[in-house]
């Protein structure tokens, strides 16, 4: 039973060693976040005199290199959220790359993988341009499909370097969500650039394209207007309901009359989505097709036919007429029922 006692024994002084251990470790982190608070506190108006231009020599940081780049860090993100003056964020900006550069330089190569996610939020988050061809040089030798891949293409898409459309065109396989995401970085320039690129063919083009529809839509970009339009003659299904999905964002067409064909597809999609369009545009003249379309087999046709009947401005009565008269009995169902729920609403 003896060695059973000495097995104990040593157990619990390993568990003391590490409790120790541990003890340290935290101590020491206490001790250099206090640092960390004091020396941005302590900084913070010297900064701000900075970047309004009230002292021209930069403050002094501290020298050990973590804290150096941490309290800059910290004093950036700050006063990037309050600085609105370009003369001000334009010293704040030299001042980043005087600082940082060898920090973020030196991260992205030999940096641990929290390190070099960690440098490439703080060079979006302050759109460090300088840092561009560092983050695609990293992300070039990037083999595997994760979120370091995913998050430097997110900063090159931020930093409208041209590496990250390439990587929206490249054989790895990609998100929908993923490729919003890329699109909502883009400039209008950029955008143009990637639609010179969409190829409807390919698959992968396929997704971008459809993506690319919606998005230019919820930004109402103007000058893709017909290029929408055109894209309503498309074989594709999904990027005929991707293109009609835009241009309710829109809210505008030039040529209107190509959603009336809709009315009477094979697809109840594309059926609702004629109806949906008939809202954004306030085409109180397509009356009849909406009618028809409030007696239409699918659920959803009815009540987007029936909800856009009520936008116009004699929706009501339309919907009382549709209520007594229409000839469906679900179309008469659909008008009641919106018709009571705008009700109730408005009590």
């Amino acid at each position: 039973m003896v060695w059973a006692w000495w097995l104990i024994l040593i157990f619990l002084l390993v568990q003391l060693v590490l409790l120790g251990y541990l003890l340290i470790i935290k101590s020491a982190s206490l001790r250099y976040d206090a640092r960390l608070q004091k020396s941005y506190r302590q900084l913070l108006p010297a900064f701000i005199a900075y970047a309004s231009g009230d002292i021209e020599e930069k403050p002094v940081l501290p020298r050990e290199p973590k804290l150096r780049r941490e309290v800059l860090e910290m004093t950036l993100s700050r006063l990037a959220s309050l600085t609105e003056e370009s003369e001000e964020r334009l010293r704040l900006y030299y001042l980043s790359e005087v600082e940082l550069l060898p920090f973020y330089e030196k991260s992205l190569k030999k940096g641990g993988w929290a390190e070099r996610m960690n440098t490439m939020y703080f060079i979006e988050d302050f759109r460090l341009d300088y840092m561009a061809d560092a983050v695609a040089a990293r992300e070039r030798k990037l083999r595997e499909n994760g979120e370091e891949y995913r998050q430097a293409v997110r900063t090159m898409a931020s930093l409208s370097h041209p590496r990250a459309i390439d990587c929206l065109f490249d054989d790895r396989p990609k998100s929908l969500t993923f490729v919003k995401e890329i699109l909502r970085r883009l400039s209008a320039e950029q955008l143009a650039l990637l639609h010179s690129r969409i190829n409807p063919e390919e698959e992968q083009d396929s997704m971008i394209l459809q993506a690319f529809l919606v998005h230019i839509g919820e930004r109402n970009e103007v000058s893709f207007i017909s290029y929408v339009e055109e894209a309503l003659q498309h074989e594709s299904k999904e990027i005929r309901l991707k293109a009609m999905k835009s241009l309710c964002f829109y809210q505008y067409m030039k040529h209107p009359e190509k959603i009336q064909s809709f009315f009477d597809s094979e697809h109840w999609e594309e059926r609702m989505y004629a109806c949906k369009v008939a809202a954004a545009l306030s085409m109180e003249p397509w009356r009849k097709e909406l009618m028809d379309r409030l007696g239409d087999s699918a659920w959803w046709v009815r009540l987007a036919a029936a909800e856009t009947l009520w936008s116009f401005s004699d929706g009501g009565i339309l919907l009382e007429y549709a209520k007594e008269k229409h000839e469906d009995r679900y179309g008469r169902d659909m008008a009641a029922q919106v018709l009571t729920m705008h009700t109730e609403v408005k009590a």
